[in-house]
């Protein structure tokens, strides 16, 4: 029999104790490791809180008042764990009652070695797509959520300064205009000439709310020089040191790769200059072989990674999941290491693809 690659954990709740014993051989012959035995549902609820197992092999007949399928349900409904049923019972009534509570499999007693080990696998397989598919979900739920609420503020600040600078810049002009055919004696010149101040003024004010939603420098000159902009900038902002080094290449990457790099610097200085407490910064673009390395180091303050991979999971933390997410979509893949107290380092990798690969 060929070993899970995982040892997995696995409870099982059978109430003959020579049977069980040999079950937990079983289990533990084919790789696995048996986390306990229980003879009652009140001991399998027991033990699966304490030892979260990956996996329960239930027993449906049970000594006590409640049986194994009352005792699944209340496992699946609580923990979100995979049950295998393993019993003598064959019953059409039975058989419904069970396909209740959902279970990742059933085996009816004597069973072969073989048909356990196919059973436990396919289950544990099952249970993990499933667990995947519903993180994934999740993510998707609280990304597209916090797409449309910075969406909806990223339109609330244009219009805000829309109508704060510009608007007052246009409202001023419109009133010299409007003095200028009232008050005859003063100079038309003076006049003009305050005109074209203000409009220099809210020409400025285009310039950068433009440069804000998006420089000018990524479309005209590419990647590096937009990259090492943004940096000169979050340091000027931010006080910590930021050194840039990219790979010069005759041809510009293709709009969608250099889109998502930019966005994943910008993203990522944002989240150093909040919370890393860092004092130097390195971003790196790479190529190596036939894809893109961008690399954004800190010797900043870490933080513990399974923790933000919770808060992602729950929609927490967007910003984590919104540079993955675009890393995904031009085929290439975000990680990130860090420690608390080493600071940390994201890392995408994509396709190398040139402006002229993408016609």
């Amino acid at each position: 029999m060929t070993a899970p690659i995982k040892k997995a954990r696995i409870l099982i709740v059978e109430d003959e104790a020579i049977v069980a014993r040999d079950i937990a051989s079983q289990v533990q012959a084919l790789g696995y490791e048996p986390v306990g035995i229980a003879a009652n549902a009140d001991q399998a609820l027991r033990l699966v809180e304490q030892e979260r197992p990956n996996l329960v092999l239930m027993d449906i007949q049970l000594c006590g008042v409640v049986d194994g399928i009352a005792a699944a349900a209340t496992i699946r409904a609580k923990f979100n764990l995979p049950v295998v049923f393993l019993t003598a019972f064959a019953a059409d009534d039975i058989l419904e009652r069970a396909k209740l509570t959902e279970p990742f499999g059933y085996i009816l007693k004597p069973f072969t070695e073989r048909e356990l080990s196919t059973t436990l696998a396919m289950a544990l397989y099952k249970h993990e797509v499933e667990t995947r598919l519903h993180n994934t979900t999740r993510q998707l739920k609280a990304l597209s959520r916090r797409v449309l609420e910075v969406q909806e503020l990223e339109r609330r600040r244009v219009a805000v300064e829309l109508h704060d600078e510009l608007g007052q810049s246009l409202t001023a002009i419109k009133i010299n205009l409007q003095l200028s055919q009232r008050l005859k004696d003063k100079a038309l010149a003076d006049i003009n000439l305050e005109n074209i101040h203000i409009v220099e003024e809210a020409l400025r004010q285009v310039r950068r709310l433009a440069t804000n939603l998006r420089p000018s420098l990524l479309d005209d000159l590419g990647l590096a020089a937009a990259l090492q902009w943004v940096t000169e900038q979050s340091a000027n902002r931010s006080g910590f040191s930021v050194t840039f080094h990219h790979v010069r290449g005759q041809s510009r990457l293709a709009p969608d790769i250099e889109t998502a790099c930019f966005r994943i610097v910008q993203e990522a200085l944002t989240n150093i200059s909040r919370h890393a407490q860092a004092k130097r910064v390195e971003i790196r673009l790479d190529r190596q072989n036939d894809h893109v390395i961008l690399r954004i180091t800190d010797d900043g303050c870490g933080f513990n990674l399974d923790d933000m991979r919770i808060r992602a999971v729950a929609g927490d933390s967007i910003g984590v999941l919104g540079m993955q997410e675009r890393g995904t979509l031009v085929g290439g893949e975000l990680t990130i290491e860090t420690a608390p107290g080493q600071g940390s380092t994201v890392q995408l990798r994509a396709p190398w693809r040139t402006y002229e690969e993408n016609l």
